[in-house]
């Protein structure tokens, strides 16, 4: 789709109007084994959906997962998640790149199986999740990359993205009103700080060293669905620039997105994300975004369904949004893509302790951008199985 297209959909902008946060969150679980069981707590599920055989054996999965993350990666002395199994660091606790995959597990198995004890879980670790934010980040208010950072540091605008997605999902799960005012905060700092007046693009971060994909993916994304959730005009038109300078300025091989403004590779995380939000301002009626979903699905699955092995980090955000993709499309090749993927994970990914801290291919995780022992390694996969237990 030409700049020009999306252009023609941009309306007026309008102020954000942030929801106050609510005065009190429910009250947090005594112990994470109240907040999710095994099989227990799964048969009292009393929420609409029905699963497959199949997805009950994904949901199990993920259920018990999380369970054992609490036990192993919880740091009872300050009360969150490091990000490293036993961690002796100075600054021990996981970031917001490290946590994300267990906040979007907790999110999809309450959306998959809703209970009580599902929705408790959510909301405990939600309410862990808005210590990120720093009211004093300078030059606009965002989430912060570590938890109770403050001032003059570092920020991540796709941090930010998936962050505030992580928000939609447990607002989606819980129907509370603090969580949506969450991601709406998060676009905010996108849209307000992120952006480069001077040529366009989202800019990885707060120092501004380039242009990156991942911004440009997430906040796109977060903010196409808060357009569909809210019908506001500021998401409309931040959006549609954000997209409309991405398709005349920012394209890659096969009509997929670049990487940074200096590394023109299509990768899977950054189109996924991107062919849904096409998808959803397909939904929301700009006709034209139908078709390039549909063109950039086709091209992701050209590009990268044969390697994709980025590591579980990045390749769970591709295949969490490409299941979504194909649920509300109809186009079934991406679930049978992840359930191909679940299965070899099975095989492969597991240690001896039976965590899943190797990569899909059971090569060292060292070889895929992280470190040995990471809580985001095996999040990142528990979120797979998740998610699969919700795409069905």
């Amino acid at each position: 789709m030409s700049a020009t297209s999306y252009a023609w959909w941009v309306g007026g902008a309008q102020a954000i109007v942030v929801g106050r946060r609510v005065a009190a969150l429910l009250a947090l679980c005594a112990c994470w084994g109240l907040c999710i069981g095994g099989p227990s707590a799964h048969a009292q599920a009393t929420g609409p959906r029905s699963l497959s055989a199949q997805s009950r054996s994904y949901l199990q999965i993920a259920e018990a997962g999380v369970a054992r993350a609490e036990r192993l990666w919880r740091d009872s002395r300050l009360g969150w998640y490091d990000s490293v199994l036993a961690d002796r660091e100075r600054y021990p606790l996981a970031t917001i790149w490290d946590v994300t995959p267990l906040f979007e597990t907790l999110d999809a198995i309450d959306l998959a199986a809703p209970t009580a004890a599902h929705r408790a879980a959510v909301v405990a670790f939600a309410s862990g999740a808005e210590r990120y934010w720093d009211a004093s980040l300078k030059p606009y208010a965002g989430f912060a990359p570590y938890p109770g950072d403050r001032g003059q540091v570092t920020a991540w605008f796709d941090d930010n993205g998936w962050w505030g997605l992580a928000f939609l999902d447990a607002y989606r799960a819980t129907h509370i009103a603090t969580y949506l005012s969450e991601a709406q905060r998060a676009f905010a700092f996108i849209a307000r700080a992120g952006w480069n007046d001077a040529g366009g693009g989202l800019w990885w971060d707060t120092a501004h060293p380039y242009i990156a994909g991942e911004p440009l993916a997430a906040g796109s994304l977060l903010g196409a669905e808060l357009l569909q959730l809210t019908d506001g005009s500021f998401y409309r038109e931040q959006v549609l620039k954000f997209l409309g300078w991405a398709e005349s300025s920012f394209l890659s091989e096969l009509h997929l997105y670049k990487r940074t403004d200096s590394d023109p590779t299509p990768t899977p995380y950054i189109e996924g994300a991107l062919v849904q939000a096409h998808q959803v301002l397909c939904e929301v009626g700009i006709a034209e975004a139908c078709a390039r979903a549909a063109e950039l699905a086709d091209a992701s699955a050209q590009r990268f369904s044969d390697r994709l092995n980025m590591g579980p980090q990045f390749d769970t955000i591709y295949l969490h949004w490409m299941l979504l993709y194909g649920a509300r499309t109809g186009d079934a090749r991406w679930r049978a893509l992840a359930e191909e993927i679940a299965a070899r994970v099975q095989s492969h990914a597991r240690d001896a302790r039976g965590l899943y801290l190797k990569a899909w291919d059971g090569t060292p995780i060292t070889e895929h951008q992280a470190r040995p022992n990471m809580l985001q390694t095996d999040a990142a996969t528990l979120e797979l199985f998740a998610w699969l237990a919700v795409e069905s």
